[in-house]
């Protein structure tokens, strides 16, 4: 969040590669505080 706050960004997004093959692939938003994380795991 610091990275966002950083750049006065309220939306943030992250790719995630996981070889996990328990994972849940697909693509999530994540609110913490006043700022949304827009997670996708492939």
């Amino acid at each position: 969040m610091d990275y966002l706050d950083y750049y006065h960004l309220d939306v943030g997004y992250m790719l995630s590669f996981s070889f996990n093959k328990m994972k849940e692939i697909g693509v999530r938003d994540i609110e913490v505080g006043d700022k949304i994380l827009v997670e996708a795991v492939v």
